[in-house]
């Protein structure tokens, strides 16, 4: 991966083509028991929703919706979250590439997806119903070969003023400095981009977007984010310690990943 001396946003060049990803992304959606790593990430995610719920509920009332609005998950996967916003009254659906994975959402969930990526799909969305209030994009941005191309996709389906809440893993904040490049989110080619706050700025600015909030350390709740710093700080530390003692027969940081990482959170709004 190659990180920007500008915005010090990381990338993977070049992007592996269709084929090389669709491959890799059919090992990594099989369950635990048949190889895959899916499944307990998911379980993961799933922790995460009913702090996500209510984000998505208060981006509603910022725009005046007191009703169940009209919401789309991109990159929704099974369509776990989607079901969770229904759940909760709020009328949403998704899209994924995952045939498998809409297949699921639709046949066992029982929500509304389409297969597809949104750049193509603009134009069907829109038609089946009009313009989105409120658009989710969770830990998505960091697979897609062209994330400002998704952006600017996304932007086109919202209505003016609409809302678009995003997480991804964050690069170049003070855990990736004491760590360079050894945080869980250099993980091509699962990780196609780790964002800097920078970079992610600069999307969405390029992509029609302006950004109301960012959180460089994302938890669903205040006692897990204290926690996170503290494990982050100590881990780290120790970490950077090793290495440093270890350079000198291996050379820092050398092939080695750690499971460590902030998240961050955003909140923009369609220009």
């Amino acid at each position: 991966m190659y990180r920007c001396e500008r915005c010090h946003g990381a990338f993977v060049h070049p992007v592996p083509d269709d084929e090389a990803l669709g491959k890799f992304y059919t090992a990594f959606h099989k369950s635990d028991k048949d190889g895959g790593v899916y499944d307990a990430m998911e379980t993961r995610m799933q922790a995460d929703f009913p702090a996500k719920v209510r984000m998505l509920k208060s981006a509603l009332a910022t725009l005046g919706i007191s009703g169940p609005g009209r919401v789309l998950d991109v990159g929704c996967g099974k369509g776990f979250f989607v079901k969770a916003a229904q759940e909760a009254g709020i009328d949403a659906q998704g899209i994924d590439l995952s045939d498998t994975g809409v297949e699921y959402a639709r046949n066992v969930l029982k929500v509304k997806a389409r297969v597809g990526r949104i750049d193509s799909a603009k134009d069907e969305l829109l038609r089946d119903g009009g313009p989105f209030d409120v658009a989710t994009f969770w830990a998505t941005i960091e697979h897609v070969p062209d994330p400002i191309g998704t952006l600017r996709a996304i932007h086109d389906v919202l209505r003016l003023g609409g809302i678009l809440l995003l997480d991804t893993g964050i690069g170049w904040d003070w855990l990736d400095r004491l760590l360079p490049g050894r945080v869980q989110w250099y993980d091509p080619p699962q990780h196609l981009h780790v964002f800097s706050e920078a970079s992610m700025r600069v999307a969405l600015e390029k992509a029609g977007f302006q950004t109301l909030a960012f959180d460089g350390c994302f938890e669903r709740s205040r006692r897990r984010r204290a926690l996170r710093q503290a494990r982050s700080a100590l881990a780290a530390t120790g970490l950077r310690t090793a290495a440093v003692l270890g350079q000198i027969k291996h050379g820092p940081f050398v092939q080695t990943k750690y499971p460590i990482g902030n998240l961050m959170s955003v909140v923009a709004r369609r220009s």
